[in-house]
């Protein structure tokens, strides 16, 4: 069986995606469960290191710089290159996927994010590896 060139970088770009996906969404639950261990801890009246805002944003702002960070570095530890615009692609499509499904995991330790949402974003990151394809000599 024959595999295109296109087929192999998007199966790449999805790999490196479900990879980039695991790691941001890990550091976004990690980072809402302390903040929710903060606010817990400053309802009961105990000294808190950070508070439960400082928590949050972190959170945040952990995720946001993971995901293009590791989209890019995937790809090309796979030797593709012109992935920039995947990771542009995939940083916007994470950064809405998060504002879109924040609500329902930032109060439950472990929630996940809408499956729905996350295969809507792999499979969309992934064929936007198609958009800038390396020049072959």
């Amino acid at each position: 069986m024959h595999v295109s060139h296109f087929g192999r970088r998007v199966g790449k770009a999805l790999i490196v995606t479900l990879i980039a996906t695991a790691v941001s969404h890990l550091l976004l639950s990690d980072g809402l469960s302390v903040s929710l261990w903060s606010q817990a801890s400053e309802n009961m009246g105990e000294a808190v290191a950070f508070s439960d805002d400082q928590a949050f944003t972190m959170a945040v702002l952990n995720t946001m710089i993971a995901m293009p960070v590791v989209l890019w570095a995937g790809m090309r530890l796979l030797r593709e290159r012109r992935v920039y615009p995947m990771v542009l692609v995939g940083t916007l499509g994470w950064f809405a996927t998060v504002g879109h499904g924040i609500d329902s995991i930032d109060d439950r330790p472990g929630a996940l994010l809408s499956l729905g949402a996350l295969v809507a974003f792999a499979a969309v990151t992934a064929l936007s590896s198609l958009l800038l394809r390396p020049r072959h000599a």
